[in-house]
């Protein structure tokens, strides 16, 4: 059997809900270990049979979309994404003003 990579990224911890649903689909995969501890990125060996189409249907579209969830199949385009969602996150300060338009136009409403 070959191994095929999947990396996945998403906004906040999603391995545990992930891996209940490739266990109850019956995926074939492996996890792997990334050491980032953060709960935002994830690693899988998959079975090469395995389509990802197969894999993100088995995960669920509510998952998906709950966490963000992204899919990378090679190396280079999971370090592309990454450091684009890095270099697009907002610093504290754009973070409170748009918090406080969102309010005052709450407020106009």
């Amino acid at each position: 059997m070959e191994w095929a990579t999947l990396y996945i990224t998403g906004k906040s911890d999603f391995s545990q809900e992930v891996r209940k649903r490739l266990d109850h689909a019956r995926i074939n995969y492996m996890t792997g270990y990334m050491g980032t501890g953060n709960g935002k990125h994830d690693m899988y060996w998959l079975d090469e049979r395995e389509d990802i189409r197969d894999v993100k249907e088995a995960i669920g579209g509510k998952l998906i979309w709950k966490h963000r969830l992204r899919f990378y199949t090679n190396l280079d385009a999971f370090m592309e994404g990454r450091t684009r969602q890095e270099t697009s996150e907002f610093s504290p300060e754009e973070l409170h003003l748009i918090h406080t338009m969102q309010e005052l136009e709450g407020a106009a409403h």
